[in-house]
């Protein structure tokens, strides 16, 4: 799980005064803006805010050619699984206006880009002032070109919208641990998934559409599994905010939030996204990310899932014989008439000690091979839930020599194997213990899946563990959760009526279904003995969705394979005719830029499933002019679905006045 981050305690050397003097000269230049324009520039202002079309997000990287690859890659691979265009580019490009950044969302980041010169700060402030989008993170230009902090506040305060990093006022008390509030009117832009969220004096009641709205002072709190609520290292913010807040701190401080600068928009977010997704928390990041090119860009997608139709995996933890009886429970329940499901097995004779008896002992127990067997036959993905002895393992296997923790797991699979008649394709870990080499070890054998409790509430990733990069194809599933619980039987443990478990359910469900996305739930067959109502009501409602072509059951292994042949997807976004702006607009060239845009994608074997998301309020009716693909309008987006061939290319032509996009305004 996620470590606490920390200050490095540094002082903050003061600002020399001739900075002073450049960013006090820089802000004339801005406040002068409008006026300096009126004679003959003015319509390079106006024209760039109602015809811009964005094209990509670009992260913006210092010129140092040692920045750090694996923290590039983590933004990246946050993009493509997204599914949004994002490229790279130097601060020298953006200095001297280069055709790839002006057509772009712009994205300074995190850890990567801490220095940055005043010359580059004025440049993104023009920008800005000029309709720029921009995501400005955390700590990113913190730093002068040479290493030095400004003693007073960031030098980025303005575009933030607040002062932070106030080292002159607060020493290394500017940044703290402090949990995370989400606006309760923001909960449905951020996309924060069911179960994510705690309210309550305690902050431990899980957030569900079965309960009546926060009050005033009735904070949501991000939490996670086990956890409970989460504390972030973020910075003390100072000042009145005068835009949208999505996200704060108990003593009222700046998480993030998004406002108007000039004729742009500066979505700040105070948090270390790139230090969180690679220790196993990249919520925040695919959260803002998302938020930024969806929300404040209004970019196409390339939808994550087929026909870009929302699912749900189900990953049933199957440990010892006992779990038999709840099998046939939940058959007669009606479960195994929808499906397919994720169902991993441990199957060893033996649970909380070798030689205990109180396994599945699947070699010996014509029960459990029947029901192996069946799944199997069913078309359900028959798993392997870790290594032969269920408790035992999952206890030890942190410290354990790697070398006999993966013999008790290969043992398990083979035996799975053996009786289903397949390949074992996807692995949970017993008590959610995965340590790192597991994952290498499962990638040599051809384990592309796996259940994890890292990265809580997110869609399938590929998770980055001890600050590694993913091995490529290997994705990791993270747990939804309900508050601390995952499983129905932790629920019922801790008292949670049957009711809240139902409407989390159903909000998991229609979650999926309204964002066209994908989570996992897990559980333990005995527990559907514990909410038996809440699991037939589960059913039901998904059978509706699926009904209504809004949901759909998968398993990990199956979304894995969908998930890499996406992956090989190439697409871009550009102007319709030759000559236009290839940047999208931000500049003088957005005075003849035209009013069609080309989406074009090329696949090395087929585009068939994949799906494009267009907003309707950007764009009229695509046309497809290479290709087969069907068209339609659902939820204020144009959806379009690939039927046949490798190459697709799409003629978006922009609406008539594209300022009218706003949904962030």
């Amino acid at each position: 799980m996620r470590k606490p981050l920390r200050s490095s305690g540094r002082r903050a050397a003061p600002a020399s005064a001739a900075a002073r003097w450049r960013r006090l000269g820089a802000w004339l230049l801005i406040g002068l803006l409008p006026a300096a324009l009126a004679g003959g520039g003015w319509w390079w202002l106006q024209n760039s805010t109602e015809r811009a079309a964005l094209q990509r997000v670009v992260l913006l990287l210092p010129d140092d050619p040692a920045v750090d690859a694996v923290s590039v890659q983590t933004w990246r691979d946050a993009a493509e699984e997204l599914g949004f265009p994002l490229v790279q580019a130097r601060a020298a490009q953006l200095l001297a206006d280069d055709p790839l950044v002006r057509g772009a969302a712009l994205i300074v980041p995190d850890t990567i880009h801490r220095r940055m010169s005043d010359e580059l700060i004025d440049a993104l402030r023009r920008r800005v002032a000029a309709g720029a989008r921009l995501m400005l993170v955390h700590d990113a230009g913190l730093a002068d070109s040479v290493g030095r902090y400004a003693a007073q506040r960031s030098r980025l305060s303005e575009l933030a919208g607040v002062d932070y990093a106030v080292y002159a006022e607060l020493r290394t008390g500017m940044l703290r641990e402090a949990p995370v509030t989400v606006r309760a009117e923001q909960v449905e832009a951020l996309q924060i998934p069911p179960g994510k969220l705690v309210r309550g004096p305690d902050q431990r009641l899980p957030h569900s559409s079965e309960l009546p709205p926060p009050k005033d002072g009735d904070a949501l709190t991000l939490a996670s599994y086990v956890y409970g609520p989460l504390k972030y290292t973020t910075f003390v913010t100072r000042g009145t905010y005068g835009g949208t807040t999505l996200m704060s701190a108990p003593d009222g401080s700046l998480i993030a939030g998004l406002r108007r600068v000039g004729a742009g928009q500066v979505l700040f977010v105070n948090l270390p996204l790139t230090l969180l997704a690679q220790r196993t928390d990249a919520l925040p990041m695919h959260t803002f990310l998302r938020y930024f090119a969806q929300q404040v860009a209004g970019l196409p997608q390339l939808s994550p899932l087929p026909q870009g139709r929302g699912a749900v995996v189900m990953n049933w933890h199957i440990d010892d014989r006992k779990a038999l009886p709840a099998l046939a429970r939940a058959a007669e329940l009606g479960a195994f008439e929808q499906g397919p499901y994720s169902l991993d097995f441990t199957v060893g004779p033996d649970v909380n000690e070798p030689g205990d008896g109180m396994g599945m002992d699947l070699a010996n127990n014509p029960q459990a091979q029947a029901w192996v067997q069946r799944l199997a036959a069913a078309g359900h993905e028959v798993g392997s839930h870790g290594g032969w002895i269920h408790n035992w393992f999952g206890a030890r296997v942190g410290q354990m020599d790697p070398a006999e923790a993966a013999e008790l797991i290969e043992r398990n699979s083979a035996l799975i194997g053996r009786f289903s008649g397949r390949p074992v394709r996807e692995y949970s870990a017993p008590v959610g213990n995965h340590p790192a080499w597991i994952t290498a070890w499962l990638h040599e054998r051809g384990i592309r899946s796996y259940y994890f409790t890292g990265n809580s509430g997110m869609a399938p990733t590929r998770s980055y563990q001890d600050g590694r990069a993913p091995l490529p194809g290997s994705w990791s599933y993270p747990v939804l959760s309900f508050g601390v619980f995952a499983s129905f039987e932790e629920a019922k443990a801790n008292g949670t009526p049957e009711a809240a478990v139902a409407a989390w359910l159903r909000d998991v469900n229609h979650f999926c279904a309204n964002h066209r996305t994908l989570r996992l739930v897990y559980f333990h067959p005995f527990g559907i003995v514990m909410y038996p109502k809440a699991f037939r009501q589960w059913l039901d409602d998904a059978k509706a969705l699926v009904g209504s072509d809004r949901l759909r059951w998968t398993t990990m292994a199956q979304y894995t394979d969908f998930a890499n042949a996406r992956l090989r997807t190439h697409w871009s976004i550009g102007p319709a005719q030759p000559g236009g702006d290839p940047g999208g607009g931000e500049g003088a060239a957005s005075i003849v830029q035209p009013r069609v845009q080309l989406l074009r994608a090329e696949h090395p074997e087929s585009l068939a499933g994949l799906a494009w998301l267009l907003p309707a309020a950007r764009y009229q009716r695509p046309e497809v002019s290479e290709g087969q693909a069907s068209v339609e309008r659902v939820d204020g987006l144009w959806r379009v679905v690939v039927t046949s061939g490798r190459r697709l290319v799409l003629r978006l032509p922009l609406q008539p006045r594209l300022n009218s996009f706003s949904p962030t305004s």
